[in-house]
């Protein structure tokens, strides 16, 4: 007797006509269904700017819902379009009705949202997820005290388990000025995805776009390409590129060579401008008097750093196409100069929030006072502790955090005594130890997120794709509340079966490797 499966292949077809049998436990479901669309709505047009004019905009829940699946699954605008279409799962996350291959939109309109987006919008939407769990664990509390029996006489109490600013009840001091939470506060770098910047190679951008640029006018305009350096100049440059040993007189005789073609070429194009004025001028889109201007700062400084012999100058670029990343110094082990933008972070409740960022290289520690302001904006309190790197701690930030009322445990300032009698050796211990949810969020936002490989090429793009990435982190914190949650509400058995039923599925997995393994060793 010939044996038939009974299992039935699913109709797809009925996604079309709704979403709503799809599995309320998938990840992208529960996101849909808990995060707070309406809310989210009013600070994303707030960022849009066109109440006056211009076209109407695209409901914030599928935007930023596009944006949330990009960089959780890491995806490029136009692999995010695509894996929207095929994904239901997503499509109910971005509230469509109904399953559908046609695209919510085009990837252009993603870079366009993004650079209008800013990080004020990620801040405060990660303010209201951070409001959300608070409340969910407030209620999950009511049910816990409900179910005991006991009363609920800490209802109102936003103490250890009630508030969404960390451990630590509130309190208030001698000017009646509410402390509650801790938070932890670091600065970091994160890098743009831009080649090494060397003089050669930045005097070779400059020489191309020059040539680009005298191409286009002569092209658009009827006219008579005149003579150029650009020969000589990149015959140079490859004489350089492919030594395998590069002298420090060989690379100055280049730069020497790369110098005057440049200067010459700079002096052809203004002649052009000069003589035809308005009909070229016309020509040009934003970017290329981006990069021209970029072009001229460039040759200005090269020119200074080779006349001095020096290797320093003020507000140096690295890239043509992004004039506005400079070299952070940071002295790290992987690389001791970093070229992206730095930023100012603080953690509360495991929550990130982007405080500050600045293309150029600053100090953080000024960055406390302006961390500790935020922060009462955001939570109607100081807090009641700061965790922070002994760098921010100089002795103006240790007299503000005492004219505040602010815990700080940390080493104090000054040659350390010879034997240790601090009565707060415990309590150090525990900030450090706890201050290390900071550098765990640098590196997962880095490695998994893409924090640092910043590929937006604009200011105020990379600043949004920054906080996007941040965002997402808190996105992902958020989930892991939510399936916690979820668990909750299950029955014991179900969550045993669950357990098993993974147990197995590991199991197996480890069997056939292991038979795997002994077929190779046993082959002659």
């Amino acid at each position: 007797m010939k044996y038939y499966s009974q299992d039935k292949t699913p109709d797809l077809f009925e996604l079309q006509n709704s979403l709503n049998g799809l599995n309320p436990s998938n990840r992208w479901v529960m996101l849909g269904e808990n995060l707070p669309w309406d809310r989210i709505e009013i600070e994303y047009n707030k960022c849009l700017q066109n109440q006056q004019s211009g076209a109407g905009n695209k409901p914030a829940r599928r935007m930023v819902g596009a944006l949330i699946i990009k960089h959780l699954q890491r995806l490029s605008d136009e692999e995010t379009i695509q894996a929207i279409i095929e994904n239901p799962y997503m499509q109910k996350m971005l509230g469509l009705p109904k399953f559908t291959d046609i695209p919510i939109c085009s990837p252009e309109l993603l870079c366009i949202v993004r650079s209008r987006l800013g990080l004020d919008f990620f801040n405060n939407v990660t303010l209201m997820i951070s409001q959300i769990e608070d409340e969910l664990r407030k209620s999950r509390q009511q049910e816990r005290l409900k179910n005991s029996g006991e009363k609920n006489d800490d209802a109102n109490d936003t103490g250890v388990h009630g508030d969404s600013t960390g451990d630590g009840k509130e309190a208030v001091d001698a000017v009646n000025t509410t402390h509650g939470g801790k938070i932890k506060i670091d600065a970091t770098c994160c890098d743009a995805e831009v080649a090494y910047p060397t003089d050669s190679n930045l005097l070779e951008q400059g020489s191309r776009e020059i040539d680009r640029l005298l191409d286009k006018i002569c092209s658009k305009c009827h006219l008579k390409k005149p003579q150029t350096h650009r020969c000589e100049s990149r015959k140079a440059y490859l004489n350089l590129t492919k030594r395998k040993r590069k002298g420090r007189k060989l690379i100055n005789a280049t730069k020497h060579i790369q110098l005057r073609c440049l200067d010459a070429d700079l002096r052809t194009l203004l002649t052009f401008l000069g003589r035809y004025k308005t009909s070229i001028t016309d020509r040009f889109t934003r970017r290329d008097w981006r990069c021209l201007h970029a072009v001229f700062k460039m040759y200005e400084q090269q020119s200074k750093m080779y006349e001095d012999d020096t290797r320093r100058c003020a507000d140096r670029i690295i890239s043509i196409y992004q004039p506005h990343l400079r070299p952070i110094v940071r002295g790290k082990a992987k690389a001791k100069v970093e070229f992206g933008a730095k930023i100012g972070v603080s953690v509360v409740n495991g929550y990130t929030y982007v405080d500050h960022l600045s293309w150029d290289a600053y100090n953080e520690c000024a960055d406390l006072k302006l961390q500790i302001e935020l922060y009462q904006q955001r939570f109607g309190k100081l807090p009641a502790e700061l965790q922070a790197d002994k760098l921010y701690l100089n002795r103006e930030n240790r007299s503000y955090l005492k004219e505040k009322g602010i815990a700080c445990y940390n080493h104090p300032l000054g040659r350390p005594p010879r034997e240790e009698l601090d009565v707060h050796q415990e309590e150090k211990k525990r900030a450090i130890g706890e201050r290390n949810e900071v550098e765990a969020t640098f590196g997962t936002s880095k490695r998994v997120y893409r924090a640092n490989d910043i590929r937006a090429k604009l200011p105020h793009t990379a600043s949004s794709w920054i906080g996007a990435c941040f965002f997402a982190k808190n996105i992902k914190k958020f989930l892991t509340v939510l399936l916690c949650r979820l668990f909750s509400k299950m029955p014991l058995k179900t969550i045993k079966s669950l357990f098993f039923d993974l147990l197995e599925v590991i199991n197996g997995r480890i069997q056939i490797y292991s038979s795997k393994q002994l077929a190779f060793f046993s082959e002659p």
